[in-house]
């Protein structure tokens, strides 16, 4: 399936805020126009058309043959784009191939990723002379509505579209599947003098053959400074996964994901940053056996908190990979060890009850990995994510995780309670294994 690109338009309330025409302007390290394709791209969608009008060059020059972000662009100018945007999805009928199926989106809509996803899985049952449409029905989410295409619905079919409708239920996301019915409207309303798409639209809607797929995931019409940073807003938001530990949850992402927005516009990588994470919690390591714990303790908490910005930014430009996901995981493994390596090292020095240190350290060591193992496991047997925040009940608390274990770490070492460090460490790792094996154990 191909997919269409609007980016003919001036943008002149945006552009007033950059030099750049509006589908290149950056979004959190990627452009809109990028974010746009590289969605595409993870849902399976590699060749791109772009609809150029107003800035032909510049988007030409910018974004060329596509082959730097993994797809094939082929562009159309569109010399009537003052007209109207129907003109522009019209300037497509000169590569439109018979009965062909298309994506049909404007280069400053920025989509979720699994919105996409399900448009294009509802887009598998659309009929021959059918127009589907992503609309949102959650009105009170939808943000700038009156600056939205609204729409009259009958069920999951469009009645009437319009800016200006008073009577409406449901908005108009900018998203279309086409089977080449909405070509042919269109040249019979460009015909007559109509040239937006929403004309083309309301005279299918007529028909009865505009369908409506209601969205549930975020959408952003980025059309001014407001939106623009609003959808910053909800881009940075939306990287926090559903696993996520109630540490890293409640503490650690407030100043990940800043750091992240400071990150976005550099060519620092994901893997990059776990590397650099993994240095931070050697050097926590090494002050805790230097005797050092409060610094020891400080640098653990901040590993941790760099542990999130890798990930965030892998999810933020579409940089993720099963090699970074392996890479990070076992380095995540190396820095725990060396920092109750560290901690034991301090503990052994200052006590002579060598016989209960060593217990306890060995203890908090085989208990580090115990949590990731038990995930990874349940997800092999089961093709499902471990969410603690769901499947740990009233134990989602327990700071056995990975976020939780360096927090604990991080108040030994402020506290300067190695050794009680360790042993709550063995414990509540312990602990939570032996509760998800029980948990677990009806429905394995």
């Amino acid at each position: 399936m191909r997919a269409v690109i609007l980016a003919a338009g001036e943008g002149s309330r945006l552009r007033a805020y950059s030099k750049r025409p509006k589908p290149l302007i950056p979004l959190l390290g990627l452009s809109l126009i990028e974010r746009n394709m590289l969605a595409l791209k993870e849902c399976g969608i590699n060749d791109i058309v772009i609809i150029t009008g107003c800035y032909d060059n510049e988007i030409r020059e910018y974004l060329g043959s596509g082959q730097q972000l993994g797809v094939k662009i082929n562009y159309l100018h569109n010399p009537q784009w003052k007209l109207g945007n129907g003109t522009s999805a019209y300037t497509f009928q000169q590569e439109y191939r018979e009965n062909e199926k298309y994506i049909l989106m404007m280069a400053d809509h920025i989509f979720e990723v699994e919105l996409l996803r399900r448009f294009l899985k509802e887009a598998e049952k659309v009929k021959q002379n059918e127009l589907l449409l992503a609309s949102d029905s959650q009105l009170e989410k939808v943000y700038d509505l009156d600056e939205c295409t609204k729409i009259k619905t009958d069920g999951n079919h469009a009645k009437i579209l319009g800016k200006n409708l008073k009577d409406f239920n449901a908005v108009d996301c900018g998203l279309f599947l086409d089977t080449g019915v909405l070509q042919r409207t269109l040249s019979k309303t460009i015909e007559q003098g109509a040239y937006t798409l929403t004309d083309a639209v309301n005279l299918l809607a007529e028909e009865g053959k505009v369908k409506l797929h209601f969205v549930s995931h975020y959408w952003v019409d980025v059309d001014d400074k407001a939106s623009h940073k609003y959808c910053e807003t909800v881009l940075l938001r939306s990287l926090v996964p559903p696993k996520d530990g109630f540490i890293s949850r409640t503490i650690n992402r407030k100043f990940s994901l800043r750091i992240t927005k400071l990150l976005a516009s550099t060519k620092i990588t994901p893997n990059q940053m776990t590397v650099f994470s993994f240095l931070i919690a050697a050097l926590s390591a090494a002050s805790f056996a230097m005797l050092s714990p409060l610094v020891g303790g400080l640098l653990a908490q901040l590993s941790s908190i760099l542990d999130g910005v890798d990930g965030e930014i892998a999810r933020l430009k579409f940089l993720k990979s099963r090699y970074g996901e392996l890479f990070d995981s076992l380095l995540d493994r190396y820095a725990d060890y060396l920092i109750v390596m560290g901690m034991s090292y301090a503990w052994f020095g200052a006590t002579e009850h060598t016989t209960t240190a060593l217990l306890v350290s060995a203890a908090a060591l085989a208990g580090l990995p115990l949590s990731m193992l038990f995930k990874e496991k349940y997800r092999n047997l089961t093709g499902k994510p471990y969410l603690p925040e769901i499947h740990d009940g009233r134990l989602r608390y327990l700071p056995a995780n990975r976020d939780g274990r360096l927090f604990i770490i991080m108040l030994g070492g402020i506290l300067n309670q190695i050794p009680a460090a360790l042993a709550l460490l063995a414990a509540v790792t312990h602990l939570q294994t032996l509760f998800r094996l029980k948990a677990v154990r009806n429905f394995l």
